[in-house]
């Protein structure tokens, strides 16, 4: 196993080894019960850490995991209906409902 990722959060952790596995890569999370021994360990043991299983995979996995961090956000989606700004991978307006521009 090799150690591919250390996450600030839980949840980031989770995410990054939800993204692997979406890519077929096997992956562990290490500490995620650590969180409360904050204190009496050191913060850089107790980080949630993400792992993956097959260290031929490691390349794979870093590259996928810079990919996800450099990644920017879509652009902005104007309503045709009531002219309210959206995020770029809404499907339907968050403040009338109307279906946005594809």
């Amino acid at each position: 196993m090799k150690r591919v990722h250390i996450a600030p959060t839980l949840l980031d952790a989770q995410l990054a080894a939800d993204a692997l596995s979406s890519l077929g890569i096997v992956t562990h999370i290490l500490n995620a019960s650590a969180a409360g021994a904050l204190g009496e360990l050191p913060f850089m043991q107790a980080q949630p850490e993400v792992w993956v299983d097959d260290d031929a995979q490691e390349a794979r996995a870093r590259e996928a995991l810079t990919g996800l961090r450099d990644a920017q956000p879509r652009d902005e989606k104007i309503c045709p209906h009531c002219s309210e700004h959206n995020p770029g991978n809404f499907l339907s307006c968050w403040h009338c409902g109307s279906a946005l521009p594809g």
